[in-house]
């Protein structure tokens, strides 16, 4: 139930479109209009998130002891990464229980990415 109401609020928010600047970046105004918009990098998301978590969340998984992906999560594609977005928060940004022991080495600042672009709307584009 709670990853449904989590799940349902990152797709009303992917729905409702992130704002883009004159390059086609996708951007993020934060609620105070003295904060300039945040840009979000969307190769650098895929970048985190396939260095972080598919070594294990994948088709064909990498890792030493995962051979199958956990839950049979993956995030193989730019899709699969957006509609697991709430899922990422809770797990690598909220709680920090992703990845599993910290295995691959998420850094605080990959954390905070994800979070931000999560924040954003989960944009792929």
């Amino acid at each position: 139930m709670k990853y449904g109401l989590i799940t349902l609020m990152a797709v009303l928010l992917s729905a409702c479109g992130p704002a883009q600047d004159e390059q086609g970046t996708q951007t993020r105004q934060d609620t105070d209009p003295q904060q300039p918009a945040i840009s979000i990098d969307t190769t650098e998301i895929k970048h985190i998130i396939t260095q972080r978590c598919s070594t294990c969340h994948s088709k064909e998984p990498t890792d030493d002891v995962f051979r199958v992906a956990p839950s049979n999560v993956m995030f193989d594609t730019l899709d699969q990464m957006q509609r697991s977005a709430a899922r990422i928060h809770a797990r690598s940004v909220a709680t920090q229980t992703m990845p599993f022991m910290n295995k691959t080495g998420m850094t605080e600042e990959e954390r905070s990415l994800l979070g931000e672009w999560v924040k954003a709307g989960a944009p792929i584009n």
